[in-house]
């Protein structure tokens, strides 16, 4: 079926200075470039964390501070912290991001959701540090104006039509009108989501298949044991929206078997069949169209944006939203529910033990190379029944005990604090095949109750 082009009115000069893409070559050259670089650093730990800054009245949540209206806003409350933080570096521009003092930054999503990538750090106690740092500053501020940091999977109060669409660049804007192409996931993973997201190094040669490998057999279980989202028919309504948002561009490879991994053409398959979701030229950005393919847009032209170019495919890989996705030599494990900062930590130390000892790589591939090519319906059982899935659970606990068992034999990267914690999670939920989400879906119906429970630090302060 001919796929209408999107009705793009602009010149048909490509972006300055960017060679134009001939061919499935040239493509793989450029993924190799942006996605799959040479590393030649040590292994580095890093995480992104989100926050929805949450109104609280007497009576609880009382919906979301936005991001640039009204006064005090996101913004406003964040440029206060930074005039005198040691932490949180000033607005050097206009664009809407702060730098930490160690090397992190802080920008914002489309729904005022507040977001911290900490710098790479060569072990855990370093990120830890630095997000302790920048989240009890910035916590401490938005308390002082009754607006609670609340880090879940989803904002249990509020639905994405009551929270408008605040990032007004180009992206953004026309993202949004792609995604209410296909339903109302995309919204709902815009404005009403958050996630903890773990970055962790791809390495090289071999190393890097196997990392790639277990990365992806690793997520779903990961979705599993951090849902905090809970809802009908849903242990993390977050992995649900991205399931149901556009699956030319999220889950999984598709692959039937372990000898099929190979980490470039995967990333060239899934750029070339994901949909274009927007054009961008001359500072002018259009959205795409649903069925219109980076494939179709390379064979076909378009007959106003013409041939796309290295940076344009650049940018379509920044729209590939895979549970693993690799960036930089960086491997992004996405598929894991906001949680309360005192967990922050622990899918860090799982994921950075499998995927970084050798000996508990291998016993990983071993363990889970079973799910390899069913990695989708585990996605789904995973979003939908989390640990009480009879065949997740079990599974889960297992991973539980090869992490700590890796990590609690190299205190230089996983600091022992951070080892413990993980531990007492365990112990807690997985062990006992439950999670977060089992727990938050008790204290709903009180959000107070729920509040005291998700963010205990406001809880105190409220209660003083």
């Amino acid at each position: 079926m001919q796929v209408p082009l999107p009705n793009v009115v602009m010149s048909d000069r490509p972006p300055p200075n960017s060679p134009l893409l001939s061919n499935a070559s040239d493509v793989e050259e450029t993924v190799a470039t942006y996605a799959w670089p040479h590393q030649s650093r040590p292994d580095l730990f890093g995480i992104e964390v989100e926050a929805f800054p949450v109104l609280i009245d007497d009576q609880g949540p009382a919906g979301r501070l936005r991001l640039l209206e009204g006064g005090p806003n996101v913004i406003d409350v964040v440029t206060g912290v930074a005039e005198s933080s040691s932490h949180i570096l000033e607005r050097r521009n206009t664009k809407l991001e702060f730098a930490t003092a160690a090397g992190g930054r802080i920008t914002f999503e489309p729904g005022a959701q507040i977001e911290h990538s900490s710098a790479p750090q060569p072990s855990s106690v370093g990120v830890r540090r630095e997000m302790t740092a920048v989240w009890d500053e910035l916590r401490d501020a938005f308390w002082e104006r009754r607006v609670c940091l609340l880090s879940l999977g989803v904002d249990p109060w509020n639905e994405p039509g009551d929270i408008p669409q605040q990032l007004t660049l180009g992206r953004y804007l026309a993202m949004d009108t792609y995604f209410a192409e296909r339903g109302p996931a995309g919204a709902t993973m815009m404005r009403n989501t958050c996630a903890v997201q773990v970055n962790l190094d791809a390495g090289n040669g071999e190393t890097r298949r196997e990392r790639w490998l277990v990365a992806n057999l690793l997520s779903p279980f990961l979705t599993a044991m951090f849902a905090t989202s809970p809802g009908p028919g849903a242990q993390s309504r977050r992995a649900a929206a991205w399931q149901q948002m556009d699956p030319t561009r999220t889950g999984f490879p598709a692959w039937e078997a372990t000898y099929d991994v190979d980490p470039i053409r995967d990333t060239v398959d899934r750029a070339m069949s994901a949909d274009v979701m927007f054009i961008t030229r001359n500072g002018e950005t259009t959205p795409g169209r649903v069925g219109w393919t980076f494939a179709a847009w390379l064979r076909d032209g378009h007959p106003r944006a013409g041939r796309p170019t290295v940076e344009d495919l650049e940018t379509h890989l920044t729209t590939l939203f895979t549970e693993v996705r690799p960036r930089n030599g960086v491997l992004e494990l996405r598929g894991i529910d906001g949680l309360p900062q005192a967990w922050w930590h622990v899918p860090l130390v799982v994921a950075g033990a499998l995927l970084y000892s050798e000996r508990i790589r291998g016993q990983a591939i071993e363990l889970l190379e079973g799910f390899t090519s069913r990695l989708g319906d585990v996605w789904h059982l995973a979003a939908a029944s989390g640990l009480g899935d009879p065949e997740i659970g079990p599974v889960a606990a297992r991973i539980a005990n090869l992490a700590l068992e890796a990590a609690s034999h190299d205190p230089a990267c996983f600091d022992p604090v951070d080892v413990a914690v993980a531990e007492a999670y365990f112990e807690e939920f997985t062990l006992r095949g439950t999670s977060p989400a089992d727990v938050l879906s008790t204290k709903m119906t009180d959000p107070m109750l729920a509040l005291a429970w998700a963010a205990p630090e406001h809880a105190m302060k409220g209660a003083t």
